[in-house]
C-alpha cells in the first residue's frame, strides 16, 4: 500500500491543539479509556484549557502526554505535530537552524524538538516507511512487567509509552 500524507491534509486534520490533543487520546486508548476507579471503560470528557479528561462518572482525571515526548513541554503540540510531519517528509534531513525558522520557535525549543523526534526515527531503524496503516492501532507488549505501547505516526514512525505496573503485593 503506498500512500502519502500531503500537507493540505495535515491542516485539514490538525487544524488546532485540541484535534492533536484528541489524536493522541485515540491512538493512547483506541477502545475506549479504563477508568480503574470504576473499573469499567467510560465515557471521558476534556477539561477546559487542560490537557487531561475527565471520567464522566466519578470524574477521575487522565492525561494522555502522560509517558510521550509531548509531556511537560509548553511547546503547542500542533508545533510538535508539524514537526513530526516535517522530519517524516523531507528527503534530505532537515537542519536545527532550518526547523527553528519553519516552527517559528527558539533554537532552544527547535533543539529539543528535533532531539526527541530524531530519537524515535532512531528507535524505528530508520525505517521511517514501516507501518504504513492509517494511525494504526498500538500493539501491546510486556517486558519486565511494564506494558508497552507502540503506534505510528502519519504513516512513517513509531512511537513508544512504556505504562509501568505496580508491583503485586503478597
Amino acid at each position: 500500500m503506498n500512500q502519502s500524507f500531503y500537507f493540505s491534509q495535515f491542516l485539514h486534520r490538525f487544524p488546532d491543539d485540541d484535534s492533536c490533543l484528541e489524536e493522541i487520546k485515540k491512538l493512547k486508548y483506541p477502545k475506549g479509556v479504563y477508568c480503574y476507579t470504576c473499573n469499567t471503560l467510560t465515557k471521558h470528557y476534556r477539561i477546559k484549557k487542560r490537557t487531561a479528561y475527565s471520567c464522566e462518572t466519578c470524574r477521575s482525571q487522565i492525561f494522555p502526554l502522560a509517558g510521550t515526548i509531548f509531556e511537560k513541554s509548553t511547546t503547542p503540540l500542533r508545533v510538535w505535530f508539524y514537526a513530526m510531519f516535517i522530519m517524516s517528509h523531507t528527503k534530505a534531513s532537515i537542519s536545527i537552524k532550518q526547523l527553528e525558522r519553519e516552527l517559528g520557535v527558539t533554537y532552544k525549543t527547535a533543539w529539543r524538538i528535533y532531539k526527541q523526534i530524531h530519537m524515535l526515527m532512531e528507535q524505528n531503524n530508520r525505517d521511517l516507511l514501516s507501518g504504513w496503516n492509517e494511525f494504526s492501532e498500538p500493539t501491546r507488549e510486556e517486558q519486565d512487567n511494564n506494558k508497552i505501547f507502540k503506534w505510528t505516526f502519519f504513516n512513517k514512525f513509531e512511537i513508544k509509552v512504556v505504562e509501568k505496573q505496580k508491583p503485586e503485593e503478597k
